[in-house]
């Protein structure tokens, strides 16, 4: 095991050089919360998917396979095409509206689309979503990094868990968003090459496609049956599809772009990475049903494959690209936290914005390490497996998504609209989950269209946005329509 701890330990070492380097390059609060608005489309890309599938891609969603078998491959439409959407629908406007409002955070740019920087309901409210949601996703995180680590190395499950903490809380705060895109970028180039490297093994193993579909059928016809509930699929494709557009920790990706104008190129990429790593990732967790039929916990079966079939540094390398899934994830998260702790409760609201570049800095990192706390505590104490951890947070900020995408497509949406939108769908998604509907129905689809039926209504029922805000979205819309000619 010495070889793969030291594999593992490099990966770690080179995560926190990195950081160490971004450091270097931040010299404002805006270097920090959005990079400066240097992201490249290929490091925005890739960053981007990176951070939006986590440890769940090669722990939970193991276990999804191995006990839905075929009715599974909806998360992988659902969770895979997502990123053309996202790309194509907020990119963008997200980018420029940016510019035009010179936000930091993503709840900056929510507060500049409803007119509230002088009542700053929705920033209170969004960053209680935040910092709930975020705190509980990223405990999922690091509930994936301990079972990893136990199961390759035997260590004990706590230590685990804390040693990902340490390394993440590190380079997340060293370096800001700078540090989180250009760790997720190198994260996901990681998990591309492990998805490629897994389905050789697999296939070789298992003697290809064709075997592994008659060794799933052996084991029980009923997993080669792609049709589940509808009402299933219909949650399991919005979780994805809707899901992905009310992600702060991607949505601020798209504010640290240099150059919008590139977003459709950045669907392509973002988008074949997606299809490639759900649907590559699917076809290979079938062929490990079949090697390991009688596991005791299918979560841990890709990591047994590798161990089984390959040398030690390749056991190694395919452990930190599974590290790779969890930290680029949970860099993204808890830097959103961050931003909202430092930029939108101690900037904006303590200091009515007038807090110095230092301090921010420093309460950011501060909270860093607070929240890193409280989310390894859910880790040691969670509610439930890994995949419902992770889907009670994805559902509860999915609650943004059409507070954000109307607020840049349509001129009407109001303030008002927005704040209950945001409160409905949250107690909504939380509700839902407290009742046991939750596996009926994804989370997602209930925080969405909750949150899109207040929005609408109480929209079309108060005064119409001030005509500034109004010119906003046209120019916004109109701008666009320009460069696309």
């Amino acid at each position: 095991m010495t070889v793969v701890i030291v594999v593992i330990l490099a990966y770690m070492a080179a995560m926190l050089y990195i950081g160490y380097r971004a450091s270097k390059s931040v010299k404002t609060s805006e270097d920090y919360l959005i990079g400066g608005r240097t992201f490249g489309t290929t490091l925005t890309s890739i960053a981007h998917q990176a951070a939006g599938l986590s440890g769940w891609l090669f722990i939970a969603w193991v276990g999804q396979v191995a006990s839905t078998g075929f009715g599974a491959i909806w998360t992988a439409f659902s969770s895979g095409f997502a990123p053309f959407i996202n790309f194509f629908v907020l990119a963008k406007r997200v980018s420029k509206f940016t510019l035009m409002t010179k936000a930091r955070s993503f709840i900056d740019l929510l507060e500049a689309r409803y007119y509230d920087k002088d009542r700053k309901y929705i920033r209170a409210i969004s960053a209680v979503i935040i910092i709930i949601s975020m705190t509980v996703y990223l405990s999922s995180q690091l509930m994936a990094a301990g079972t990893t680590l136990q199961a390759v190395l035997g260590w004990d499950y706590t230590v685990s868990v804390v040693l990902g903490t340490v390394v993440v809380i590190a380079y997340t705060s060293a370096g800001g968003l700078l540090a989180v895109a250009w760790t997720d970028f190198i994260q996901g180039m990681l998990m591309i090459f492990t998805v490629i490297f897994g389905l050789v093994i697999a296939f070789s193993n298992t003697g290809g496609l064709g075997a592994v579909f008659e060794g799933v059928k052996a084991i029980d016809p009923k997993l080669m049956n792609p049709w589940i509930a509808p009402i299933t699929i219909v949650g399991l494709l919005s979780a994805g599809w809707l899901g992905y557009m009310g992600q702060p920790q991607l949505v601020q990706m798209f504010m640290g772009m240099k150059n919008p104008g590139e977003s459709k190129k950045g669907a392509m990429i973002a988008g074949t990475t997606g299809v490639f790593l759900l649907f590559g990732t699917f076809f290979m967790y079938l062929a490990c049903l079949v090697l390991f039929p009688q596991s005791a916990d299918p979560n841990t079966n890709f990591i047994r494959m590798i161990m089984t079939y390959t040398p030690k540094f390749l056991v190694g390398v395919v452990t930190a690209a599974i590290l790779a899934a969890v930290m680029s994830s949970s860099d993204a998260l808890l830097h959103v936290v961050n931003t909202a702790v430092c930029q939108d409760f101690y900037n904006k609201m303590f200091k009515k914005g007038q807090a110095t570049d230092r301090e921010i800095l420093l309460v950011g990192r501060i909270t860093a390490v607070i929240i890193g706390a409280v989310a390894v505590y859910i880790a040691f104490n969670p509610f439930e497996g890994v995949l419902w951890v992770n889907w009670w947070a994805w559902g509860g900020l999915s609650t943004f998504a059409p507070v954000v995408v109307l607020g840049l497509y349509w001129k009407r949406v109001t303030r008002e609209g927005a704040i209950a939108g945001l409160i409905g769908g949250f107690l909504g998604s939380a509700i839902w989950f407290a009742v046991g509907y939750y596996k009926w129905l994804h989370l997602t689809f209930v925080a969405f269209v909750t949150a899109m039926v207040l929005l609408v209504a109480v929209s079309l029922v108060t005064p119409a946005p001030p005509r500034e805000i109004q010119d906003q979205v046209d120019e916004l819309a109109n701008g666009i329509q320009a460069a696309a000619k």
